[in-house]
């Protein structure tokens, strides 16, 4: 429940079977990998004892903070979500002044708000930090499966917009809002592990740890090669 709205993550599909949505294929992707992962245990003889594969993803959100009356005097950042035209900005992100200095205060507030916020729905906040870029921040929760920590984004995102209107301020979650400077990422630390704790992407401190963690790194290059353009889209 968030903001008196109860949610309920659905999928789409056609009679056929074909998916309409961008929840299903995850699904189904997450339903691969537990049927290859194990394929794979059983292969090399490691952790025969599992009986299920996790995704798991820890995103991390990057965005741009300004004041809501200095968006609205521009009409590409409200429609477009970036700037069109203009002069470059006279202070750009030399050094580690941005990424360093404190949080400006109403900044931290609405970070505060929005991690607390988040925390009522279930998904932690670990992380809040300036970014490299002048007025440019991060937030990233702890890891969980990758399907729910996927809608926890989508919801991160909803809820930073409802707050920041709160306190007289914009955020831009556009990937490129601005010349001359850093633009935002969405970045994804993805792994996987089994039900009975392996993680395959950990090296470890024995011999067969080691032996599946290298393992899953030639799996993942062998597909990443095979299935690249996936990856690209």
């Amino acid at each position: 429940v968030m903001d008196k709205c109860l949610y309920i993550p659905c999928a789409f599909v056609t009679h056929f079977g074909k998916c309409i949505d961008e929840k299903t294929p995850l699904l189904r992707s997450m339903d691969a990998v537990t049927v290859s992962g194990l394929r794979l245990l059983k292969a090399v003889g490691i952790g025969t004892d599992a009986k299920a594969m996790q995704s798991y993803l820890g995103w991390e959100q990057e965005f741009f903070v300004m004041p809501a009356d200095l968006y609205k005097a521009r009409p590409d950042l409200v429609n477009c979500g970036r700037t069109l035209f203009g002069k470059l900005p006279t202070r750009h992100q030399q050094g580690d002044l941005n990424y360093f200095q404190p949080i400006p205060g109403s900044v931290q507030e609405l970070l505060d708000i929005a991690q607390a916020e988040m925390l009522k729905i279930g998904c932690p906040m670990a992380v809040k930090h300036n970014e490299v870029a002048p007025g440019q921040h991060e937030m990233s929760p702890v890891f969980r499966t990758a399907n729910v920590s996927c809608d926890s984004n989508v919801c991160f995102m909803e809820v930073m917009n409802r707050e920041a209107q709160k306190l007289g301020l914009q955020v831009l979650f556009h990937e490129k809002p601005f010349a001359g400077i850093n633009g935002s990422g969405k970045h994804a630390n993805w792994s996987i592990g089994t039900d009975t704790g392996i993680n395959f992407f950990y090296p470890g401190k024995t011999e067969a740890h080691a032996k599946l963690c290298v393992t899953a790194i030639a799996c993942l290059a062998y597909g990443l090669a095979q299935y690249n353009e996936m990856v690209r889209c």
